[in-house]
């Protein structure tokens, strides 16, 4: 958002700069376009029908203002942080990045037994990062327990390898992978036993 912000600003103060200085040198020309633009206007809007007139400008408006109350919401919401500040680092400040704690977290993750795909997310907050971990593992898992040793891997790499807090525990999403599906049995008839039938009969 700041280099839209940047742009705007360039932008406006460009127009400015050209109106003021058209205005400043030419008064009388640009007051009397101005003028002349405002009366072709207005007679126009003149012989518009009320109803259509009303629409026109209940449409501009609404547009105008959702653009303005997008613009306004971009502004005040506060943009997510890309990297968050290692308190136990002494002697400077130490930032880590959230793409950095992520791959982090993934690779220590995707080395436990079983597990087969690693997707987490971490956010960073004012009192540390919160963690959330998509993990798909294999089909004879035992749950409470994987799901105990991934709890405890990222726990372990974001507070004793990275040096960072934990806003609250880190969530873990698991999913097994289901079962193959066993083929159906083939089914066993009795058609060979009675072909050999008449080969008996013939025989006696």
């Amino acid at each position: 958002m700041n280099t839209v912000n940047r742009v705007l600003v360039v932008v406006m103060l460009l127009m400015a700069m050209a109106l003021c200085t058209i205005l400043l040198v030419a008064p009388m020309r640009v007051l009397a376009a101005v003028a002349q633009q405002s009366m072709a206007l207005v007679e126009f809007l003149t012989s518009m029908r009320t109803i259509a007139r009303v629409g026109l400008g209940i449409l501009f408006a609404a547009v105008l203002d959702i653009i303005l109350v997008l613009i306004l919401i971009a502004e005040v919401r506060r943009p997510a942080q890309k990297a968050i500040r290692v308190k136990k680092a002494s002697g400077g400040e130490v930032q880590v990045s959230m793409n950095s704690i992520a791959d982090r977290l993934r690779y220590e993750v995707d080395q436990l037994q079983s597990v087969l795909r690693t997707k987490p997310k971490v956010t960073a907050k004012r009192d540390g990062v919160i963690v959330e971990l998509e993990v798909e593992t294999a089909a004879n898992v035992d749950v409470p327990e994987k799901a105990q040793k991934i709890v405890e891997t990222a726990r372990r790499v974001v507070e004793e390898s990275m040096g960072l807090k934990l806003a609250r525990p880190p969530k873990v999403n698991l999913r097994a992978v289901p079962y193959p599906s066993t083929p159906p049995r083939p089914k066993v008839t009795d058609r060979p036993a009675l072909e050999a039938a008449p080969d008996v009969l013939e025989s006696d």
